[in-house]
Formats: C-alpha cells, sequence, structure tokens
C-alpha cells in the first residue's frame, strides 16, 4: 500500500474515532441531565441546562417543554420567558411565540428584536417595524437588528427609511456583506441597476460562499442585459447550494434568453425535482413541450402549474391552446374563461 493511502485511511479512522467519541460525550451528557432532573425535578436550572442541550441539538420540540418547565418554575423571570418564545419562533409557532414573550415585556434591545422577528413571522409587519426601531434606537451598534429593520420598512413601502438605514449600515459596518445587499436590493427595485451590480459585487466579495447573494448579483446581471455573468453568477450559486429549486428557475430563465433550450429544459427539470409544486419551472416546462408540439406533456405540466398558483393567467391562456390542439374543446373553453377572468 502507497504511504499517502495509508495516511489517508489513518485521518479517516482519526475522524471517526473523533466523531464517535464525540457522540459518546453527547449521549453522555444526556444522560447525565437525565439523571440530575430524575433526582430533582424542580430544579429550574437543570431544565434550562437541558433545554439548551436539546435545542443545540435541533431537537427543539423537545427543548420548548424544559422551557416552559423553567418558566413555570420561574413565572417571574424576563430571560427565561425570551428564551421559551425563541424556542417556540424557531419551531414555526410565532403566535405561541408573542404570547410567551407579552408576559414579561422588558425594555431591552433583544427582546424589540425577537418581537420584531416574531412579528414579521405573523405577516404584521408594520407593528414589526416599530419593535425593531425600538431595538436600533435601545442598540445601534448591533447590524443585524438595523438589516432586519431596513428589510421590513421595504416591505411596508417605507423605502425611503429603508435606504438611509442601508446607507448608514454600510457605513458602520463595511464588512457585513447583507449591508451592501440589502442597498443593491433597493437599487435594484427602484431601478438604478448599476448601482445594484456595484453593491451585490461587494457583498459576494465579503461572503464568497453565500449562495442567495450569487443568486441575487445573478439577477441585476440579468436586468443590465449582461447575461453571460448572469450565467455564470447563476452556476456559482447552484455549486454552492444545489438544493433551492428558484436558483434552477433562475438559471434556466437565463438559458433560455442565451438561446440554449435543451439546457433550459435540463435545468426546470432540476427544479421541479426539488419542488414539484414549483408553478414557473411547470409553466415553462410545458412551453417547451408544446414548442415541439407534445401538447399532451405540455397540458401535464400547465395543469400543475396552475393548480400550484390558480392566478396564473399565462399557464391557463396556454392550457386553452394546448387543449384545442388536442381536440378537448369544451376544457379549452374552460381554461380560457379562467383566463379571462384574470385580466
Amino acid at each position: 500500500m502507497a504511504s499517502g493511502l495509508r495516511i489517508g485511511l489513518l485521518l479517516c479512522v482519526i475522524a471517526s474515532a473523533a466523531e464517535c467519541r464525540a457522540q459518546a460525550g453527547r449521549e453522555l451528557d444526556e444522560a447525565q441531565l437525565e439523571r440530575s432532573l430524575a433526582a430533582n425535578p424542580k430544579d429550574a436550572r437543570l431544565h434550562r441546562d437541558y433545554a439548551i442541550f436539546l435545542e443545540q441539538q435541533g431537537r427543539t420540540a423537545e427543548a420548548i417543554a424544559h422551557f416552559r418547565a423553567v418558566c413555570d418554575l420561574n413565572p417571574d423571570s424576563a430571560d427565561d420567558a425570551y428564551n421559551l418564545s425563541l424556542a417556540l419562533l424557531h419551531n414555526n409557532l410565532p403566535a405561541d411565540a408573542l404570547a410567551a414573550l407579552d408576559k414579561h415585556p422588558v425594555n431591552t434591545a433583544d427582546s424589540y428584536a425577537l418581537r420584531g422577528a416574531i412579528l414579521n413571522a405573523l405577516n404584521r409587519s408594520r407593528d414589526a417595524a416599530q419593535a425593531l426601531r425600538r431595538a436600533v434606537a435601545l442598540d445601534g451598534a448591533n447590524p443585524d437588528t438595523l438589516y432586519d429593520l431596513a428589510i421590513t420598512l421595504l416591505k411596508i413601502d417605507e423605502n425611503a427609511e429603508a435606504a438611509a438605514l442601508l446607507e448608514r449600515g454600510r457605513r458602520s459596518f463595511p464588512t457585513v456583506a447583507k449591508m451592501h445587499a440589502g442597498a443593491g436590493m433597493v437599487a435594484y427595485l427602484t431601478g438604478r441597476n448599476a448601482d445594484a451590480v456595484r453593491a451585490y459585487e461587494t457583498a459576494v466579495k465579503l461572503e464568497p460562499n453565500a449562495a442567495d447573494l450569487f443568486a441575487a448579483l445573478g439577477d441585476v446581471y440579468d436586468a443590465t442585459g449582461d447575461l453571460p455573468r448572469a450565467e455564470k453568477a447563476y452556476l456559482r450559486a447552484l455549486r454552492l447550494d444545489s438544493s433551492v429549486a428558484a436558483y434552477h428557475v433562475k438559471y434556466a430563465r437565463n438559458l433560455l434568453k442565451l438561446q440554449r433550450p435543451k439546457e433550459a429544459e435540463a435545468a426546470f427539470l432540476n427544479a421541479v425535482e426539488r419542488d414539484p409544486a414549483n408553478p414557473e419551472a411547470q409553466y415553462q416546462l410545458g412551453k417547451l413541450a408544446a414548442a415541439r408540439d407534445d401538447h399532451s406533456a405540455a397540458i401535464a405540466r400547465y395543469q400543475r402549474a396552475v393548480a400550484s398558483m390558480p392566478s396564473l393567467k399565462e399557464a391557463w391562456y396556454q392550457l386553452s391552446l394546448s387543449y384545442r390542439r388536442t381536440g378537448n374543446e369544451e376544457q379549452a373553453r374552460a381554461a380560457l374563461e379562467q383566463f379571462r377572468k384574470l385580466q
């Protein structure tokens, strides 16, 4: 056996042994916590430690039960109410999270920032902005809260205030990529595509492993008509994270504009493999099938598109055409009627 191969195998063994030791350590810690809790079921500190341990293991639902136990044992603790609220939000229970936070309202930046995140999850963006403004006023040195406030303001069309905050963030936190990305988003939304390109190019230099930033950079390249650079940006996003259907859709759209339909079809198929209900991918696959006169396949794709997004009027129109070309006049009329209702 070559010495290089022996070293490689040895490293694998060492790595496996280290992982086994870590796993054994986690199991030992959990067993110790369980024994301690069994002996002292009213010890709030033990419940808190176990909840944090479970949260770190990604077992949020189990952690919540112990955070609740801590709050029952320490009903006047704002810190424990905060921990419970945060765990509930992580477990996609924003209404419960807000109720937990409301039991002990405190005048701290962290509490207001969490309230803002919860209210955003509840689609109460105006209330979220109010909470996040308070968080920023209490702690203006936190780039995360400043960014969250700016993005929330964009949701409620307070674009001027959002833009000012993001420019302030770029000056105060020049190495924080999302500040530049946020400024790029504002520029893109207001039609300043060249400024958007510069902002996103700065963002990806600061965070070269952020797939979402490369996908956004691809969008602004596309908006400026620079399709080859858009293709490179989308490909970089896919190399970093190929699990996101939206990235495949963006890449496929770009390929269509570059007159490469076969590659585009493969990319749309990759999108529906990851998200079978993706309406745009299904619609575009239907159009590609119709272009080669495979209207039976096109109909199936259009049906999936409108099932996922009934408001997608273009898909209803194309569906009516494909029904007509297959001789299904009644279904063609029904699809066309749906299209007209959406006009």
